[in-house]
Formats: C-alpha cells, sequence, structure tokens
C-alpha cells in the first residue's frame, strides 16, 4: 500500500504537533532586575483564592493580589519590610543584594472569619519552595507592580505600628529574607 506525499506530511505534521504538547515544561526562564537593582517575585497561594491579600514594600503599598497569581517587584536592593494583610499582618525583612532575584509567598490560610495570609520567604535550596516556584510561575498569571494611586495611609500607619511593636518586643513572628537566598530560575526541581 502506498502512502500518499500529502497524507505521509500530514501524519508526520500531527506525530510533531502532538509529540510538542505531550512534552512537560521542565525548565522556565524568569525576569532577571536590571543592572544594580533587585527582583522580588511576590507569589498567591493557598486558601481563599477569591479573597485580595494586599502587599506592601515598608510604606509602599504594591497591590493586592487574588487567586493563584504572582507579582513581579523591581526594587533598589538594601534592606526592605515586606507586608501581607487581610485578616492579619504578617511581615518579612530582606536584605537583598543587586542584581538578584528573590521570591516570596503570600499563602492563604483558613481564618477566624476571612483567609489569613501568611507571608513566607522561598529558599532555593529547599525542594518544596522550588516546586512552588516552579508552578506558580508555569500556570499562574503574571502581574506587573505599577505604583498604586489608592490611598493607603492609614492601613501603612497602621501597619507599620504592629511591625514596629513586633520588632520592640523581639518577636519571632517577623521573618527573614537573607541576601542568599536567590533564584536562577523557576525550573522543575529534581529529587536528589
Amino acid at each position: 500500500m502506498k502512502i500518499s506525499n500529502k497524507l505521509f506530511l500530514l501524519l508526520v505534521l500531527m506525530f510533531n504537533f502532538s509529540t510538542a504538547y505531550s512534552q512537560k515544561i521542565t525548565t522556565q526562564e524568569i525576569d532577571k532586575p536590571r543592572d544594580g537593582k533587585s527582583l522580588v517575585y511576590i507569589l498567591r497561594t493557598g486558601a481563599g483564592p477569591l479573597l485580595n491579600f494586599r502587599i506592601y514594600d515598608k510604606d509602599r503599598f504594591l497591590g493586592a493580589l487574588s487567586g493563584f497569581k504572582y507579582m513581579v517587584y523591581e526594587c533598589d536592593p538594601g534592606a526592605h519590610v515586606f507586608w501581607a494583610t487581610s485578616e492579619n499582618r504578617d511581615f518579612v525583612e530582606a536584605n537583598l543584594e543587586p542584581n538578584a532575584v528573590y521570591v516570596l509567598n503570600a499563602e492563604g490560610q483558613m481564618g477566624a472569619f476571612i483567609a489569613q495570609v501568611s507571608l513566607n520567604p522561598l529558599n532555593p535550596n529547599e525542594f518544596r519552595d522550588k516546586r512552588t516556584f516552579y508552578q506558580v510561575v508555569k500556570g499562574a498569571k503574571k502581574q506587573i507592580y505599577v505604583p498604586a494611586t489608592d490611598d493607603k495611609t492609614e492601613n501603612i500607619k497602621s501597619g507599620l505600628e504592629k511591625y514596629q511593636s513586633l520588632k520592640t518586643s523581639n518577636s519571632k513572628k517577623i521573618k527573614v529574607l537573607t541576601a542568599d537566598m536567590k533564584f536562577q530560575n523557576a525550573d522543575k526541581p529534581a529529587k536528589n
């Protein structure tokens, strides 16, 4: 039985098309900061996907994250206080190096009335953290930081008062993102 050239070509194209779409993504590039800047990915995972978690860098409102999204925020290197708010407030102190990429996860958790937020620094040396970053970058919607015009003066004032209260009492509730917790990519991690 002889196959016509057109039918043969069609079969080859169909095979290549199905093979290309059946392969799983295992490597993913991530955005890099401009020279001398730092880049922070802020992921949104966990419970309460319909609720907004408001994200701040000390006294700067970065935006609200809801659903399965992530925000990319470029900033100056050095000391930062990132915080997220919902039913509660959660804080991370960060020391960012220039030309480096860091990842925070605003994870929703069950609260008394609405979802609470837990803001956690992700460690590129931890399999679970690498897997979370991989999954979110692969499937979530990217949200670029754009300076907000909303007046968040009262929220910022009360949030920073809470941070100062925790800091003064040497609270263990303030998490730390160290300068060496840099991500190079969002590749699918392999178990060792």
